[in-house]
C-alpha cells in the first residue's frame, strides 16, 4: 500500500511541477520581449549564424544527414552525453522544417530500433529486472496489447523516462516490433517536431515562436505524467477485479463439489 501511495504522489507531483513550468514558461515569453535582454544574446547568435552558413557551405548536403544519423546510431550504442534534444535543435536549425522533422523521425528511428533488438536478444537490463519484481508494475507489463501500446505512447511522451530504457524494455517483453516502432514515432512526434521548432527559431530565442514548443513540451510532458498514473491504475484494478471473480468462481465451484 505505501509503495501504491508513494508512486501516486511522486507521479502527481512530477505532473504538477511540468504543468506550473509550462504556465511560468509562458509568462516568461511574454515579459522578455525587451530588446535589452535580447542584446546579452547576439554573440551567441552569432555563432550560431556562423554554424548555418557552414552547414549551408557543405559541397554535399548528405555530408550532414550522414554526421546527424551517425550521432544517433553512435548514441545507441555508447552512452555519449549528447541528449537528443541537441541533435533535433541542430537538425532544425540547419534545415528546412519538414527536412528536419523527417531527419529527426528516421535518426530516432534509428536510435529506437537498435535499442529494441538490444533488449529482445541481450535483456532489457536493470530496469526491466526492477519492474518484473514489482507486482504492480508486473501487472502492467503483463497487461493486454491495447493497454501496453497506449502505455509506450505515454512514455514517449514524458521526457523523464528515457528513449533507451523504454525501448529495451518492450524489446525484451518481445512486443511487436511494427507496432513498438508505430507507437514510439506516435508518442514522441510531439517532441520531435517542437525540437525542431525550437531550433528554426533559435535566432530569436524570446519570440514566442521559440518558447512556445517549450512551454507546450512542459505541458504534454505534465499531462503525460498524470495519464500514466491513471493507466497504472486502471490495469491494477482490471486485474484484481479479475482476480476476485476468479476466486469467487473458485469458491463456487469447491462448494458445489462439498454439496455432492
Amino acid at each position: 500500500m505505501r509503495k501504491k501511495i508513494n508512486r501516486n504522489v511522486v507521479l502527481n507531483i512530477s505532473g504538477a511541477i511540468l504543468l506550473i513550468l509550462a504556465v511560468v514558461l509562458f509568462f516568461v515569453a511574454l515579459l522578455f520581449q525587451d530588446p535589452v535582454f535580447v542584446s546579452h544574446y547576439e554573440d551567441a547568435l552569432r555563432r550560431l549564424a556562423e554554424f548555418e552558413y557552414a552547414v549551408a557551405s557543405l559541397p554535399y548536403k548528405w555530408q550532414f544527414f550522414l554526421a546527424i544519423f551517425s550521432i544517433f546510431l553512435l548514441k545507441a550504442i555508447v552512452p555519449i552525453p549528447i541528449p537528443i534534444s541537441a541533435v533535433c535543435l541542430i537538425s532544425g536549425m540547419a534545415l528546412p522544417m519538414p527536412l528536419a522533422i523527417l531527419v529527426n523521425i528516421i535518426g530516432f528511428g534509428i536510435l529506437a530500433t537498435v535499442k529494441y533488438f538490444w533488449g529482445k536478444h541481450l535483456g532489457g537490463g536493470w530496469v526491466h529486472k526492477f519492474l518484473v519484481r514489482n507486482d504492480e508494475f508486473k501487472k502492467v507489463l503483463n497487461a493486454d496489447r491495447k493497454a501496453n501500446a497506449i502505455l509506450l505512447v505515454v512514455f514517449r511522451l514524458v521526457p523523464s523516462f528515457p528513449v533507451s530504457t523504454i525501448s529495451k524494455l518492450y524489446g525484451a517483453m518481445n512486443y511487436s516490433y511494427g507496432r513498438f516502432m508505430l507507437y514510439s514515432i506516435l508518442g514522441y512526434l510531439p517532441k520531435l517536431i517542437s525540437y525542431s521548432v525550437i531550433g528554426k527559431n533559435v535566432y530569436n530565442p524570446f519570440s514566442m515562436a521559440f518558447m512556445l514548443p517549450i512551454v507546450l513540451l512542459f505541458l504534454i510532458s505534465g499531462l503525460a505524467m498524470f495519464a500514466i498514473n491513471g493507466i497504472i491504475q486502471f490495469i491494477n484494478k482490471t486485474f484484481k477485479n479479475k482476480e476476485n471473480k476468479e476466486n469467487k468462481n473458485q469458491n463456487h465451484s469447491l462448494k458445489e463439489g462439498r454439496m455432492f
